[in-house]
């Protein structure tokens, strides 16, 4: 096969270019938008029968007008009540967004304090008069709140208040947030975190690039074969859509990850390749001749190595969330993409630039296909081994340190990774929202204000769907049923405020219209009117409540009257992790609550962002679990497969585990370290382990593929001690620029607006440098030596020659990985 690529290259150079170039030009011109086709609605993600799919599918069938979502506008006077002016002026607030109530925005409510009884509910703090000094304006979105249309939504009513800023009193402050708003915060910041860690990735590779070449058009060749790859890859992926059977889904997120593992992974590829092409050029070769050797020796490597990555990514598409089993395969169809063009693209601009590739400086390489053929004696001039020229290198120094003491230095860095790695089994995983949004989220800001004046649970009201067919919830058992139930939840310390039928404005319809003390003290045939007037008025209560809490007009006709909803503001944030905890201890409530007496064998359901978070933090622990085993063990097989070694394999994957654990207890400390805020540290976000174990597994044996082969090729004729000590000198320059490169790339996530994304970012840039520079060129070539110095019938006193000729023979990889640091003898043979 790379005879082929090498030929076409060399012959066809052109018509692969072109190749390139047109299918970059019919997706850009065909191909769907990548914003066009993105889902984010979390709920459609999820198992089927999880909690929140059950109970969304339980609300639109019983309330198909009801609201999915909230966006609140709060408005606050900090220096005292509220003027009448200021109420005015939210009263046409009001009005202006009811004006807006349709499905063009798909707004399908607005909720003001003028509306009867929901002053007492909307308005919030202490003023002269009972007037607050804040008031809320709730807006029903039909759409649940991290999707797309509840952000085009949140930008409506964004528009609408810059267009009445200068109408505000001065004095009102206004903020915005609310469940929609939090998932259209979120999904803003995702978003400009794609376009500054596009910038900086591009910047970060340019600059590595120029200081290991320093030469511009040497950095260009990688720079643009990868930037085609990632047009070509995010152009691509929509259209799988329009493959039949396949119901590909394109997650807004996984065009982060493609942007960064290209550009890290993808740039190693061509260096690998330029690495291999440049000793040819040394070693005397013309330009197509070293073109044709450097793609023969390391399409396998690169092939190995690319496979490793895109194993480990493809099992991801065995996880139960469905944003994570999308993502994965994406990711790695688009490393394939990368993994072509470095075999194909790269090396015909080798070929078109020529000579001129190390302008302004003349590499070894153009001096080398400048020298004579011949030397002085007549013979062609001897070409040192690289091997040897490395080992007097820094590199080489690391060696033979560690070929001279490798129990010593095992032994330390053990030691050194050991309270880390230890730290990493105890991280907590986060799974709240509020606390990855920068300080100046609209959503974060309004959440701080509502604070002050009311419950959190404003924020994102978590539905309860109560489903029986034996009894109807206006009837009087019914409404003594929900009754009941109102009256457990609100007592609980989790539950702040209960909205019901019973209780649609947070308390019993008995106590909103009660006669007072004095009106109780007059005589009966002057208090029975009273009494009769407080009645109707209850009754006329139910009746307005019952279309909001009772399904009065439901989907299938037959549970007309058998499904209620209750409407819980919790006491802690619904984004939290507290939150999600609460909803454990709600659930346990109604099942003891529905487990006998009239509502006994009811179905419940659970609708809202709380319930969202729950089922997702559910769904990533079982997916963890069963990621650690499939990418571990598809890793593994990928190892023993190359290198025929099962033992020394195992001991691969061990390592990098042990970076990766030690990577994520020193990440845990930092940010917790960087910690600020009135809310305790929760733990890295759950992106964080999940996504670190995934990737630095797989980037982690790429490296070690490069380094094992180079050793079981050193071995062969040098003996394990020293075939291992020249192995990792001779490795060591190249996989390290590729190890600095792929740390870059991913540490450019750190100028991303989202918490979660720059813990990440310094997690995989650190993970992927701990394994360049210690787990890589000193715990895997220390436990070699260890194994050979206690191999079971090796002789102490046996001489080092003797020892090389009895050395028991070494398994033959499957594939011959060599990456351009191969000793010219070896490559002759």
């Amino acid at each position: 096969m790379f005879d082929l690529i090498a030929r076409l290259v060399l012959r066809r150079g052109w018509l692969i270019v072109l190749g390139w170039i047109g299918v970059a030009v019919a997706l850009g011109r065909y191909a769907p938008s990548w914003d066009s086709v993105s889902l984010d609605d979390d709920v459609r993600f999820f198992p089927p029968g999880s909690l929140s799919v059950a109970g969304q599918d339980l609300l639109e069938r019983g309330f198909p007008e009801a609201t999915d979502s909230t966006a609140v506008v709060a408005a606050e006077r900090p220096d005292g009540p509220l003027s009448e002016e200021d109420l005015a002026f939210v009263g046409q607030l009001a009005d202006r967004l009811r004006a807006l109530i349709g499905p063009e925005h798909a707004i399908a409510s607005v909720t003001d304090f003028r509306q009867r009884f929901m002053d007492a509910v909307l308005i919030g703090g202490s003023g002269e008069g009972g007037s607050g000094q804040a008031v809320l304006t709730v807006v029903g979105i039909d759409a649940t709140y991290p999707s797309k249309q509840a952000r085009l939504t949140v930008n409506v009513i964004e528009e609408l208040l810059d267009a009445l800023a200068p109408e505000v009193p001065d004095g009102l402050r206004l903020a915005l947030t609310g469940s929609a708003v939090v998932g259209h915060d979120m999904n803003e910041s995702s978003n400009q975190s794609i376009d500054t860690t596009t910038y900086a990735t591009v910047a970060l590779v340019i600059a590595i690039l120029l200081a290991v070449y320093r030469s511009p058009l040497l950095a260009l060749i990688p720079l643009v074969t990868i930037a085609l790859s990632v047009f070509i890859s995010l152009k691509g992926l929509p259209t799988l859509r329009w493959v039949p059977g396949l119901e590909f889904q394109v997650i807004n997120v996984t065009k982060v990850f493609v942007i960064v593992v290209l550009f890290g992974a993808g740039t190693d590829y061509c260096l690998f390749l330029i690495a291999r092409y440049r000793e040819e050029r040394a070693h005397g070769l013309s330009i197509p001749d070293a073109l044709a050797v450097a793609i023969r020796q390391v399409g396998a490597a690169l092939v190995a190595s690319a496979g490793t990555v895109i194993v480990g990514l493809g099992m991801l598409w065995f996880s139960s969330f469905a944003k994570i089993q999308y993502s994965g395969p994406a990711i790695a169809a688009s490393l394939a993409v990368a993994l072509l063009a470095a075999l194909t693209m790269a090396p015909v601009f080798l070929k078109w630039f020529g000579r001129a590739i190390d302008w302004p400086f003349r590499s070894s390489s153009s001096l080398a296909a400048a020298a004579p053929e011949v030397g002085s004696n007549g013979h062609p001039p001897r070409v040192p081994d690289r091997a040897e020229q490395a080992l007097q290198g820094p590199w080489g120094r690391v060696a033979n340190l560690v070929a001279r003491r490798p129990a010593t230095i095992l032994a330390v860095s053990l030691l050194a990774m050991a309270p880390f790695a230890w730290r990493g089994t105890r991280v907590p995983s986060n799974y709240g929202q509020l606390a990855d949004l920068p300080a100046d989220a609209p959503s974060k800001v309004g959440a701080a204000l509502i604070r002050q004046y009311f419950p959190i649970g404003e924020l994102g009201p978590t539905s309860v769907l109560v489903a029986s067919p034996e009894i109807d919830f206006r009837s009087e058992a019914g409404r003594e049923a929900i009754a009941t139930l109102s009256d457990h939840l609100e007592a609980m310390p989790e539950v702040a405020r209960v909205r019901s039928l019973s209780q649609p404005l947070g308390e019993p319809l008995e106590e909103t219209v009660r006669l007072s003390e004095r009106e109780r003290a007059l005589p009966g045939f002057l208090r029975r009117p009273l009494e009769q007037a407080r009645d109707a008025l209850i009754e006329r209560g139910y009746e307005a409540a019952e279309p909001v809490y009772v399904a009065t007009h439901p989907v299938d006709p037959a549970d007309e009257g058998h499904i209620t909803r209750l409407d819980l503001l919790l006491a802690i944030d619904p984004f939290s992790e507290d939150g999600m905890n609460a909803l454990d201890a709600i659930r346990a409530e109604l099942d003891a609550l529905t487990a006998s007496g009239p509502l006994a064998g009811a179905e419940i359901g659970y609708a809202g962002a709380t319930p969202m978070l729950y089922d997702l933090r559910a769904s990533i622990t079982v997916d963890e679990r069963r990621m650690y085993v499939l990418v571990t063990l598809g890793v593994y097989a990928i190892l023993v497969l190359l290198l025929r070694r099962p033992g020394i394999s195992l001991y691969l994957i061990a390592t990098v585990v042990l970076g990766y654990l030690a990577t994520l207890g020193l990440t845990d400390l930092v940010f917790r370290s960087l910690h600020q805020g009135i809310d305790p540290w929760q733990g890295l976000d759950w992106k964080v382990g999940f996504f670190l174990f995934v990737i630095l597994v797989a980037v982690g044996e790429d490296y070690n593929i490069f380094l094992m082969s180079r050793v079981i090729e050193e071995e062969r004729g040098h003996g394990v001690v020293d075939g291992t000590r020249r192995a990792v000198a001779a490795t060591g320059g190249i996989i390290s620029s590729c190890g600095l490169i792929m740390a870059g790339t991913f540490g450019s996530m750190l100028t991303g607006r989202l918490l979660a994304l720059r813990e990440l970012g310094f997690a995989l840039g650190f993970g992927v440098l701990l394994d360049t520079f210690l787990v890589r060129p000193v715990l895997v070539p220390a436990f070699i030596i260890l194994l050979e110095r206690f191999r079971p019938g090796r002789s102490r006193r046996q001489p080092q020659a003797d020892r090389r000729e009895s050395t028991s023979p070494t398994p033959t990889p499957v594939l011959r990985v060599d990456y351009g640091m191969a000793s010219r003898d070896a490559t002759r043979r």
